[in-house]
């Protein structure tokens, strides 16, 4: 069993097992416990219209497969993978949509999680020679999508680089800039980021991680 965690701008979709919860926030309006009454639907649509965060509980495996699968059937579900790499005391980044970001991108047909991680981390910034160290988590969120919404799941890796060659931008991605970061100034990426990236970027730039 995993826990969800949908960002729509800074609203949070979270799908929860039950026992994790304590008794204010099960009694919270925005919480709601999967039951014979659901109706996942018309929570999806509150949640996307009044963008305020709510949590929906489960007490087992079958349930949570039943509110997962009908949050992916409810949006055009996409699929991506991307890349962190962290050398010499700085992380790959990219600017792009007026935001810091990091590689990523979406997994072509007959292609591992893995494969479209390297190759879209090489597209978009230039940097080649990766090696893939940790996998991390996943994240989503939703963004419109051909006059309705889409639910992006993307799959991040750490990674490890032999090249010395420097960032490129992929323009035709609206890129416009790829850069090494130095980790003592992490918080210009924190500050103007997206949600679902915060705190993949803190977890993976604390002393433990930065060991490995």
């Amino acid at each position: 069993m995993q826990n969800y965690t949908i960002f729509y701008n800074q609203a949070v979709l979270s799908i929860t097992r039950f026992e994790q919860y304590n008794q204010t926030e099960k009694q919270n309006k925005n919480c709601y416990i999967f039951d014979n009454f659901f109706n996942l639907e018309q929570i999806i649509t509150d949640f996307l219209t009044t963008e305020k965060s709510v949590s929906i509980l489960y007490k087992d495996t079958y349930e949570e497969n039943l509110i997962w699968n009908g949050i992916k059937n409810f949006f055009h579900f996409q699929r991506a993978a991307g890349g962190i790499i962290i050398k010499n005391n700085a992380i790959l980044s990219i600017f792009r949509y007026n935001h810091w970001d990091f590689p990523k991108g979406h997994i072509e047909a007959n292609e591992t999680d893995e494969e479209a991680a390297i190759r879209e981390v090489t597209e978009e910034t230039g940097i080649d020679k990766l090696f893939i160290t940790n996998d991390l988590d996943y994240t989503y969120h939703l963004f419109p999508y051909q006059n309705h919404f889409a639910l992006k799941e993307t799959h991040w890796y750490k990674m490890r680089t032999e090249s010395n060659k420097t960032p490129v931008p992929q323009t035709e991605e609206s890129i416009l800039q790829a850069e090494w970061i130095p980790l003592q100034n992490i918080d210009i990426i924190l500050k103007n980021t997206y949600p679902a990236l915060v705190e993949l970027v803190e977890n993976i730039t604390n002393p433990y991680h930065l060991r490995e």
